[in-house]
């Protein structure tokens, strides 16, 4: 072995160095653990110190300091990430189980034929969407159009929407549709859900927030009836899934007594396009209306269409009076196919608008006319009475003074008298104008909403 002291060679046996004389046989301690060298050595403490935490923080500070990139990068991506999560309706919500169903069979016509389909919902599938908390955005004025969206939204576990499309491509094979006669046989299967009354008073008059939201797809097909925003949002999704193109219109209430109106709106030529949008106006409250068609007026909610006049002797003059739906929003909501049948329609109706032009001069003829013939009536009648008046005097006097004044009186009578007939004449020629116009303008409307 090594003395320890002197590092010389000595037996193991030894006790003592024979070198230098220092001891180094010790007792073997219990320990039997290596001697861990004072370099290698570190105390246990049982918590950091004061100094420790700062130095840790401020190492963390380094970090972010010196990857400041992949830090911005992980805070944008979990900011979008909270973004999806919160804005989607049915992502954090659970789709419940189908229960408690309800068979509905809608019926409707298109160009002269009649289609059927069935289809099951369920209550549970339709209080799932009624409860959904994304309604509420419909009060909000800012993202209007994302608003619009969720209502578009299906939850993933439900094809509602594709199992209605399927049904009536289904019900059009009967009768061998093609696309744009497809598109039109869906709208028809829309303008045909019973508008909905109730709901309507309760969006005028309520006071209740939950009154004023729209409904969902689903509900409306659940309840068979809708009101524009509702249907609107029908039509939408089913003219998505049909593949075409499809916008909103939506008008802004003029007045606070008034109830604003919206509506679907189809991708077509945009040279026959409404409003120069490149889509074109698609009503859905009331059967009859063709696509490209904007209503005349909006009573009640329920859109005013063209309908046959009487002619004038019925008295019943073309109504000029109605308002229109005044300033319109666009909201794009998919792009897709282009509508074909739009030239057509287009045509027709500025040929209907033509016509109405002209039954409204003609209308406003035949009033002044009235109003004319009227004054010129009384006058022809006071002249008259005046006239025989004189002659009976002259009859009793005798002298040519008297028989000068009724000779001038019935002078005046017979001016204004040959007046009268002129307008008479002029009446009757604008009242046949009117009527000969009324017989074309109903044969053009019988035909165009057959």
């Amino acid at each position: 072995m090594i003395c320890p002291n002197c590092k010389k060679r000595i037996s193991k046996d030894d006790k003592f160095c024979g070198y230098c004389g220092s001891r180094v046989n010790f007792k073997k301690e219990e320990n039997s653990y290596p001697r861990i060298l004072n370099k290698y050595r570190k105390e246990c403490v049982d918590r950091p110190q004061q100094q420790n935490r700062q130095k840790r923080h401020t190492n963390i500070t380094y970090f972010f300091y010196n990857h400041w990139k992949a830090t911005l990068f992980i805070i944008i991506a979990l900011f979008i990430f909270w973004s999806i999560v919160s804005n989607s309706g049915f992502s954090t919500r659970e789709f419940p189980e189908l229960a408690e169903p309800k068979t509905i069979t809608f019926k409707w016509e298109y160009n002269g034929f009649k289609y059927v389909i069935t289809e099951t919902f369920y209550k549970t599938v339709y209080d799932y969407y009624n409860s959904n908390p994304d309604k509420h955005c419909w009060q909000e004025i800012e993202d209007y159009d994302l608003c619009l969206k969720r209502f578009l939204e299906e939850a993933k576990e439900d094809n509602t929407i594709s199992k209605i499309a399927s049904g009536i491509k289904a019900a059009s094979l009967e009768n061998r549709l093609k696309d744009d006669e497809l598109l039109e046989l869906t709208i028809a299967f829309v303008q045909s859900i019973p508008y909905d009354e109730d709901k309507f008073e309760l969006i005028t008059y309520s006071n209740k927030l939950e009154d004023l939201y729209p409904k969902y797809p689903y509900e409306v097909l659940y309840n068979n009836k809708g009101i524009c925003a509702g249907k609107t949002f029908l039509a939408v999704s089913l003219i998505k899934e049909l593949g075409y193109g499809v916008a909103m219109f939506d008008y802004e209430s003029e007045t606070e007594d008034e109830v604003g109106h919206i509506a679907p709106a189809i991708k077509c030529s945009k040279e026959y396009s409404s409003y120069d949008s490149g889509y074109c106006y698609t009503e859905i409250t009331e059967s009859g209306f063709k696509i490209g068609e904007i209503p005349i007026d909006i009573d009640a909610g329920i859109a005013k269409t063209r309908t046959t006049i009487n002619l004038f002797e019925e008295e019943n003059i073309f109504d000029s009076d109605d308002s229109g739906l005044g300033d319109v929003e666009i909201y794009e909501i998919a792009d897709g196919n282009s509508y074909q049948g739009i030239i057509q329609i287009v045509q027709t109706i500025h040929r209907i608008e033509i016509q109405e032009k002209e039954l409204k001069r003609l209308n406003n003829i035949i009033n002044l006319l009235e109003s004319e013939l009227s004054q010129l009536e009384g006058n022809v009648s006071y002249y008259e009475r005046k006239s025989e008046a004189a002659y009976r005097r002259h009859e009793i006097l005798g002298d040519y003074a008297s028989y000068n004044e009724y000779k001038r009186l019935f002078s005046q009578y017979e001016l204004v008298y040959d007046k009268y007939e002129s307008r008479v004449s002029e009446y009757d020629r604008e009242v046949a104008k009117y009527n000969n116009l009324v017989y074309e303008y109903n044969a053009i409307i019988e035909d165009f909403y057959d």
